[in-house]
Order: structure tokens, then C-alpha cells, then sequence
């Protein structure tokens, strides 16, 4: 009602981003595309002191590849002077893996960040009125008053307080609470209560749940078969920034592929050490240009996430997908000649029931060390130690610590690899 009356401008881009993604191969959408990405370089090139020597290029690819330190070492720079002095809204990262940084959206922006949140969760099956257990760290920053989050009908749930007691509580509610609700949660909060429950020897949630988006990292297969489990509920992988917004979402269940919304971003895949794209099913550096920020425009933005890219399991026809996301580069997991290796292949230590946390910690190039929070001792050190050698290298070293915490973020995330070489 409120877009409604101030014009129906979220309204507006929803429609526009269906057009685009649904239509993905025809010519409008192409033509739509195109003409998106066109206008953002003109824009950029004139109005913003760090593209404008940019201002004949004619092309994406003779636009630089930047990174947070280059935004933020020319933040002046990066800011369009046709906004400089509008309204614009603040948004910061915590800096989980790194310096905290920070970056304008302009009111543009927002609202079309609003539409494709609104637009890709409506096709996991939420809808707009229903209920949101919201599962994050919750900084004041992120808090809208009681007022704002009642109306909005987000209920917070701060992973900061994950002991037995409140996870208790937490599911009580769940269980107490008649509405239809959808779940949006950190995937290592996801797994730390499907830990929880198997250790009460919980049986299924009574709860109307219509759908779990996991996000931050990826989840594991035994993770998702709990989640089902315990909540009878569909789980979508959602990946996104806090600069940039969602750039990829989970769409189908019938594989694990995540959609990249094209309506709204320009993404290529690079190589590892050198700018240009990688082939098809190569793990390469995920660069993003955002096609509504104009009032900080981010062109060819290297996000330091490392993914795959396919065109097989696309939600929308003939569009390219993430096969997978890898994490950050410079939490990379290399064996010990060097090659990158998948970070999905340390969720096979979920099969372990006596598992609650892990974090694999790569420590040289053929050191490496697993950190375990157990309820019991394992007794399969040996086991696990064989399984990872087998594609680290017959030459890694492997250890296994018992520890009484993987230590959180200050986003609250747990970082599941940690290489110290890089």
C-alpha cells in the first residue's frame, strides 16, 4: 500500500525484472540488457571522477577491474556528482574477512533492491505479509524500530545467543506460532540448530514453514536432508552482498545451482590471476557490475568470491548459473601441488553425528588442520584424516584439534576454511 501510493515505483521494477529474467532469450530482454549496462558506463564515464577517462570506451571489458581497496583508497572518486548531494543510503559490511568497508546506494537503488528481494523469495514461496524468522547477528545498524519490524512482520532472531536455552525457546516459538513463516538464516546457524535438535533427539517441527533460504556460505547436503527433516520445508541457497544486494538465489529444488539475477547485475567469471573470463565449469573470480547504483556506480567490482560457471540446471531458459560458490579467495582450500580445491568437500564431516562445529585450516602448502567441537570423541580420526588426504595429496599433513569453539565473526558467520598461506 505504501508503494502504492508513492507511485508504485517497487511495483514498477518487480514487473521490469520478471520481464527480463522470464523472457530471458527474446529480444526484448536481450535488447532491455543491453541498454541497462549502455546507459550505467555513459553515466559512470560522465559523471564520476574515477570512470571519466573511460569516457570513449565503448565496451564493459576496457572498463578496469576494481576491489574494495581501490574504492576504498578513491571513495571520493567513485561517487557520481549528479548525487553527491541527494539523499542516499549507507551501506557497510562488518569486515568478517577483512577491513570494514562501506558504500551510497542511491534511492534507485533501493527500491530495486527491494523488488528483487521481493521477486526471488516470492518464487521460494514467501509472501509478502508473511511471517520472517530473521537469523543474523544483529548489529544496531541493522535494527529498525519495534514499529518498522512488527509492521514488516520480521521476527530477529540473533545468532549471538545460540545456547540450548534459547534455541529451545526459539523452536517453542516456532512451534507455537500458527502463521505461515519463512526462515532466512546464516547456513552455519542453520546447521547449529539441526545440531541442536539431533541432540535432544528432537522429532519434526510442527511449524507452517513455506520455505529456509540459507545464506553467507554454503550448506551441506546432510544439512539440507536435517533441515527437510526436521521443518518439512524446501531449502534455497541464497547468494548476496551487503554492497551489491542478491546477486544469485537457489530457485529449484530438483538441483543446486543458484539463478543469477541478470535483471539487475552484470556478472563475469575471471580468471584466478589475470582479468579475463574463464571457461565454462572453470572456478574463477566472481566480478559484478550493479546496473542500478548510480549514485556509486560498481563496475566490474571483484567481489573476492571465487564460483563456477554453467549453463546447465538454469532456472530461466538459456541463462547462465552458479554450479557452485567456493567462498572467498583468500579463504581458498589448495592441495599440496597448489590446485584449487572445492570447499564443499569439507561438509563431509556433517556425516559425523558426533560433529557439532568444524573449520578446516590450511596452514602451508601441505599442513593442514582440522578443528572439531565434538559431543563425544569421534573415534574416526583415522578415517576422516584417510578421506581428505585422498585429494589434498598423499604428501599433506593432517591433523586433527579438539576445541571448545570455532570462534564467530563479527557478523556472527563462522568462517568453515581458513587458509593462512594467502
Amino acid at each position: 500500500m505504501i508503494d502504492a501510493l508513492k507511485g508504485g515505483q517497487v511495483k514498477t521494477h518487480r514487473k521490469d525484472i520478471a520481464n527480463i529474467l522470464e523472457n530471458f532469450d527474446s529480444p526484448a530482454s536481450i535488447d532491455r540488457r543491453d541498454t541497462l549496462l549502455k546507459n550505467l558506463l555513459i553515466h559512470a564515464s560522465e559523471t564520476t571522477p574515477y570512470y571519466q577517462k573511460y569516457a570513449n570506451s565503448k565496451k564493459l571489458q576496457d572498463f578496469p577491474v576494481v576491489n574494495k581497496t581501490i574504492i576504498r583508497d578513491n571513495f571520493e572518486a567513485f561517487q557520481s556528482s549528479l548525487y553527491k548531494d541527494k539523499p542516499q543510503f549507507q551501506i557497510s559490511t562488518s569486515g568478517s574477512s577483512g577491513t570494514p568497508f562501506k558504500a551510497y546506494w542511491d534511492k534507485n537503488k533501493v527500491l530495486r533492491n527491494r523488488a528483487d528481494t521481493i521477486y526471488f523469495q516470492g518464487i521460494t514461496g514467501y509472501e509478502i505479509g508473511q511471517r520472517l524468522y530473521y537469523i543474523r547477528k544483529w548489529l544496531s545498524k541493522y535494527k529498525g524500530s519495534k514499529l518498522t519490524m512488527a509492521m514488516r512482520n520480521i521476527e530477529m532472531v540473533n545468532v549471538s545467543d545460540f545456547s540450548d536455552d534459547y534455541l529451545a525457546n526459539l523452536i517453542k516459538t516456532l512451534e507455537t506460532d500458527s502463521s505461515t513463516k519463512m526462515l532466512l538464516s546464516y547456513s552455519s546457524a542453520l546447521r547449529d540448530i539441526c545440531n541442536y535438535l539431533q541432540k535432544i533427539k528432537a522429532g519434526p517441527v510442527n511449524s507452517d514453514i513455506t520455505s529456509i533460504i540459507a545464506m553467507a556460505d554454503e550448506l551441506g547436503d546432510d544439512t539440507r536432508i536435517k533441515l527437510n527433516y526436521y521443518f518439512n520445508a524446501p531449502v534455497h541457497l541464497r547468494y548476496s552482498n551487503q554492497e551489491n544486494g542478491i546477486l544469485s538465489l537457489q530457485l529449484s529444488q530438483e538441483n543446486n545451482t543458484l539463478q543469477i539475477n541478470w535483471a539487475s547485475y552484470f556478472i563475469e567469471v575471471l580468471h584466478l590471476d589475470e582479468d579475463i573470463p574463464v571457461a565454462e565449469g572453470t572456478l574463477g573470480r566472481v566480478v559484478v557490475t550493479d546496473l542500478f547504483n548510480y549514485g556509486m556506480p560498481f563496475i566490474r567490482y571483484d567481489t573476492g568470491d571465487l564460483a563456477i560457471l554453467t549453463r546447465e540446471g538454469a532456472y530461466f531458459n538459456t541463462s547462465s548459473v552458479f554450479k557452485s560458490i567456493e567462498g572467498r579467495k583468500m579463504d581458498v582450500l589448495r592441495d599440496t601441488k597448489g590446485n584449487v580445491i572445492s570447499g564443499f568437500s569439507i561438509h563431509h564431516l556433517e556425516t559425523y553425528p558426533e560433529i557439532k562445529q568444524f573449520q578446516f585450516v590450511q596452514q602451508s602448502s601441505t599442513m593442514y588442520c582440522i578443528n572439531l567441537v565434538v559431543s563425544q570423541p569421534v573415534g574416526k580420526e583415522f578415517e576422516i584424516i584417510e578421506y581428505f588426504r585422498d585429494f589434498l595429496g598423499s604428501d599433506a599433513e593432517i591433523k586433527i584439534a579438539y576445541v571448545d569453539e570455532i570462534p564467530k565473526l563479527n557478523s556472527g558467520k563462522r568462517k568453515l576454511i581458513v587458509n593462512t598461506t594467502t
